[in-house]
């Protein structure tokens, strides 16, 4: 539950807390979206009957297929055939990816930049829980449902309490680790465990609520199970990456750089997920290669 520690923030607090308690549920075709990409079994077909009726959708997935799939004789205009081109697992991320974010609103284009920008991290850390998940041959639903929906405590942030969120420097800026005993000051409560009492009043799985809270939880990482060390080494490394390819462009990011390295390796060790320097590296190649191969999902993304 979220705490105050603030007592000149009280209000703010007031108001955060109401905010989750009366946030709209999740629409429906959102759960039955996440019915399906929990269950083994699910098929193309299964997700062509939720998207029936979806409009729009429809029109990202197909889209995202000819994007894709630039190249073939003629253009892909059946729903179906887009659905099998792209397979189960790109068309579950691109239909949740939707869904969860026209859950929430934005006013402006820097509103919704910044919120963008939350979103593609989130999918990014879902890739690299992905890769992560491979590497240590741990494969579960919830290694990219918890990436997608590690930081959603921000994105409710960013919706609702927007003016306040120039007061925090971490929030819009590629591969910022978010400092949340500034979220603490300000609104009583860091954006982790604000996620998780969201995700609890959305009815999500239990094990997927505490994940998303303790996601931040660095000095407890050893006490974990595998798919919660798993998400907060992902979100270290998605931070990591970033890092590396802004450090040419973006002034005064080396020693940011380092210390999120540093943060990573320490996390890996006592995780017992990431071992060395070299296994690293190793995760970080098949992350990127990943991120290359979902290179037209993140661009459908960016463009809103």
């Amino acid at each position: 539950m979220l705490g105050k520690q603030n007592p000149e923030q009280v209000l703010l607090y007031k108001r955060v807390s109401s905010c989750v308690e009366g946030f709209a549920p999740l629409p429906s075709v959102a759960m039955r979206v996440l019915d399906l990409v929990t269950d083994p079994d699910t098929t193309v077909a299964d997700f062509e009957k939720v998207l029936q009726g979806d409009v729009s959708l429809v029109a990202a997935v197909l889209k995202l297929a000819n994007s894709a799939f630039y190249g073939l004789r003629r253009q892909v205009d059946s729903l179906r055939h887009a659905l099998t081109l792209l397979g189960k697992s790109e068309v579950q991320n691109l239909i949740l990816m939707k869904v969860l974010f026209r859950s929430f609103r934005a006013t402006d284009n820097h509103q919704q930049g910044i919120m963008t920008a939350i979103w593609r991290h989130a999918l990014e850390t879902a890739t690299a829980a992905e890769a992560i998940g491979t590497v240590v041959d741990e494969e579960s639903p919830l290694l990219f449902l918890g990436g997608m929906l590690h930081d959603i405590g921000k994105v409710l942030i960013v919706s609702e309490f927007f003016s306040e969120v120039e007061k925090l420097e971490s929030y819009g800026i590629p591969g910022g680790i978010s400092n949340e005993a500034e979220e603490q000051e300000i609104f009583g409560c860091g954006h982790s465990k604000l996620g998780g009492q969201l995700l609890y009043r959305w009815l999500f799985p239990v094990h997927l609520v505490d994940i998303v809270a303790q996601h931040h939880d660095y000095d407890t990482i050893a006490e974990k199970e595998v798919a919660g060390r798993i998400l907060i080494l992902a979100n270290l490394l998605s931070c990591l990456v970033t890092l590396m390819e802004w450090e040419h462009t973006v002034m005064n990011r080396e020693e940011e750089l380092a210390q999120v390295r540093s943060l990573l390796l320490s996390c890996g060790e006592a995780s017992g997920l990431i071992r060395d320097a070299e296994s690293l590296d190793s995760i970080i190649d098949l992350y990127r290669q990943r991120l290359e191969d979902r290179r037209d999902l993140l661009e459908l993304m960016a463009a809103g």
